[in-house]
């Protein structure tokens, strides 16, 4: 679908909008102004186009730039949908082609990728028609501001950054195992055309688990608290599934959609936007004065813990002057500590097994 996109649909279109009077640009994402060259944008699954790309289809976010009048912006949008359309009926065929060879191959892709950055080496070129960019003082704050100057308009070649690579990928699992109680997650799985079976029976089950060991968060931002720069650790486990857990195979066509919302790394997973945010609650922890003697003695079994909880003391001097804090170490790494805090409930099934489901 991409390489329809870029090398037939997107050559198409400049032509067509070339006809009208309202031609067409990349979105202006500038490196401080547009002779510097624009970047192409990085379309995650949180927005429309990003969103419609888990799904193999074609979309666009066309956006008017509003200095322009009224009419224009609704006129130019006109023209937009008539060359889409236009494009689409003379080449149903080939869209139809693409999606469905796009499908084939996400349903028995084995690896996907998570995130990406700008390529910055990789540079293309673009028509661009600019005004000049100049400074003066402000006339708010007395200092130096920039400003675009319609007396001189410029038309050349700029540097057009369009290329990510990757920065993280996933091989999938045979399948996700999602507990039952995440109900709001089942949901928007089906509403995406996600095909979810359910456990018959209480189950105990091989899995991969992830447990979240870092991450950072963003004040409020389209009504959630992101997560980012998500970092998770690895284990395997034999844990208890119950009846009514959904197991989500990813052998479908929604592959990109199941991998990109249940991997918690990912940018636009349902970690990342809070829905799994009940495990990252530490909800048991322990009486300073009836867990002395039990670290106690647990050190003394436990030779090479006490050499880190020294290490550590050696270390970090306000670690050293704190018992709470040297308990809440050994406590953490004890058989006492909260085995679910931080990991992540959603199971991932590396080997075929016949489960009781419906």
């Amino acid at each position: 679908m991409g390489k329809l996109l870029q090398k037939e649909m997107l050559p198409f279109l400049y032509a067509y909008m070339d006809g009208t009077p309202y031609e067409m640009i990349p979105y202006v994402n500038a490196f401080r102004t547009p002779d510097r060259g624009i970047a192409g944008f990085l379309d995650l699954p949180r927005y429309s186009s990003g969103y419609a790309a888990l799904h193999n289809a074609l979309s666009f976010m066309p956006e008017t730039h509003m200095f322009k009048p009224f009419s224009d912006r609704v006129k130019s949008v006109y023209h937009f949908l008539q060359g889409v359309s236009t494009y689409a009926a003379q080449f149903k065929k080939s869209i139809q082609k693409a999606r469905k060879e796009a499908d084939e191959k996400v349903s028995q892709q084995m690896e996907f990728d998570l995130n990406w950055s700008l390529d910055r080496t990789a540079v293309d070129s673009l028509f661009f028609k600019g005004y000049k960019a100049k400074t003066k003082v402000s006339a708010v704050s007395g200092l130096e501001r920039m400003y675009y100057d319609h007396e001189e308009p410029w038309e050349k070649n700029i540097p057009f950054y369009n290329t990510y690579t990757t920065t993280l990928k996933v091989e999938k699992p045979k399948a996700y195992i999602l507990p039952y109680a995440y109900e709001d997650v089942a949901n928007r799985l089906r509403w995406n055309g996600v095909n979810l079976y359910q456990l018959t029976a209480d189950t105990h089950i091989e899995v991969e688990t992830y447990t979240i060991e870092d991450f950072e968060t963003r004040n409020a931002y389209e009504g959630h608290y992101l997560h980012y720069n998500i970092q998770v650790s690895r284990d395997t486990q034999k844990l208890l599934f119950r009846k009514g857990d959904y197991i989500i195979p990813t052998d479908q066509v929604a592959n990109r959609y199941i991998i990109e919302t249940l991997e918690p790394q990912a940018p636009d997973s349902w970690f990342a936007w809070n829905f799994f945010d009940g495990i990252l609650q530490q909800k048991e922890y322990f009486s300073s004065y009836v867990f002395e003697d039990l670290a106690a003695d647990f050190l003394e079994q436990n030779p090479a813990l006490k050499d880190a909880l020294e290490q550590k003391k050696t270390e970090d001097p306000e670690f050293a002057q704190s018992a709470r804090a040297q308990l809440d170490f050994i406590y953490r790494n004890s058989p006492y500590y909260e085995s679910t805090h931080r990991r992540y409930p959603v199971g991932r099934l590396l080997k075929n097994i016949t489960l009781p489901m419906r």
